[in-house]
């Protein structure tokens, strides 16, 4: 189920600002429960009451489910959270979420990690095909259909040479013990552009590769990172 660029967009901008803030709490998937009916970016809890934390189910509403935070079992719903998204004061509506999963807000964001760095790459790169006449979307390494026609996307995997077997100190094991969820995939079309892990390794079709931290420590800001890694595939 495909979306349009603004949703994709900015539904990138919501998780990765709540990953932001909080970056050791959740493991970051592409879902689409119900076998394949719904399209979602899935902020996983870890620890104890690991699960859904917070859905963003592109084609209706934002769901938090408090219970994935030790709280009560209520689910609180957004179906409103693109216009919230779109306004100067967004940072208001994720404050409420923050609220809403009994989490202070931060005074300072932390240090951005390796997997911080590379969704706000992600984020970035998606905003600059908005009003164009080109479609880019992101694609996570497995696809989580929730049960039948789950699995590592290895048609996506085959178009990057020197993929190795995801390694990141900072996470003990890959997410259910599939490295696959921790690669996403930037397509433009149907054409295979860019490949990024959660350790913040890039790859790129002709088999070439760059560590976006140590670029990151240079530039210290994601646009300059993003024309220093891919500008050939700027407008």
């Amino acid at each position: 189920m495909s979306v349009n660029s603004i949703t994709e967009a900015l539904s990138w901008r919501f998780v990765t600002e709540i990953w932001r803030r909080y970056p050791n709490r959740f493991n970051l998937i592409e879902a689409h429960p119900g076998g394949g009916q719904y399209n979602c970016l899935v902020l996983m809890t870890k620890g104890r009451y690991s699960g859904f934390g917070i859905d963003v189910n592109r084609g209706g509403s934002v769901h938090v489910h408090r219970g994935a935070f030790g709280l009560d079992d209520e689910t609180i719903s957004h179906s409103n959270w693109l216009d919230k998204m779109m306004k100067l004061e967004s940072s208001n509506f994720l404050d409420q979420i923050s609220r809403e999963i009994g989490i202070d807000v931060p005074q300072k964001l932390p240090t951005s990690t390796p997997a911080t760095i590379t969704f706000r790459y992600i984020t970035e790169f998606l905003t600059h095909e908005i009003g164009r006449m080109e479609r880019w979307n992101c694609l996570n390494g497995y696809e989580d259909t929730s049960g039948y026609g789950s699995g590592k996307r290895e048609h996506l995997f085959a178009h990057f040479k020197g993929i190795t077997k995801f390694n990141n100190p900072s996470i003990k094991d890959p997410f259910y013990g599939e490295d696959a969820y921790h690669h996403w995939f930037l397509v433009k079309g149907d054409d295979l552009k860019l490949c990024i892990g959660t350790n913040g390794l890039l790859y790129k079709t002709d088999g070439s590769r760059h560590f976006l931290a140590h670029l990151y420590q240079e530039k210290k800001r994601i646009w300059p990172l993003i024309i220093a890694t891919a500008e050939e595939l700027l407008p």
